[in-house]
């Protein structure tokens, strides 16, 4: 099951819920991309913030890059976190086809 999972809420809670129902789906093979909203933004600028550690082991659980919201604050946060972020991290393709995501969810 290819899934698309969209982190918009600007709490901890349903960030780190988001984020862990996305590794966990990994884990048993399911294909997830992550979507991280400008509103979770201050989320990443936090080394203690759940989210924060968890973006940094996207790899370990074969999840590709984050997206970034196509936001004017996206090149900003590239620039302002550490490499170990910021490799898990990708701005939003230009084109996207919702047909090949079997579900959208929203956090």
């Amino acid at each position: 099951m290819k899934l698309l999972i969209q982190l918009q809420t600007p709490t901890e809670m349903s960030s780190y819920e988001g984020c862990a129902l996305a590794l966990t789906l990994a884990t048993f093979g399911h294909e997830v991309q992550l979507y991280l909203d400008a509103a979770v933004f201050g989320l990443l600028m936090q080394p203690d913030a759940r989210l924060y550690g968890m973006i940094q082991s996207l790899e370990l659980y074969d999840i590709p890059a984050a997206w970034l919201s196509d936001d004017v604050f996206s090149g900003w946060i590239n620039g302002m976190l550490p490499a170990d972020i910021t490799s898990q991290l990708a701005l939003i393709p230009e084109v996207i086809d919702v047909h090949e995501f079997e579900q959208i969810l929203t956090f």
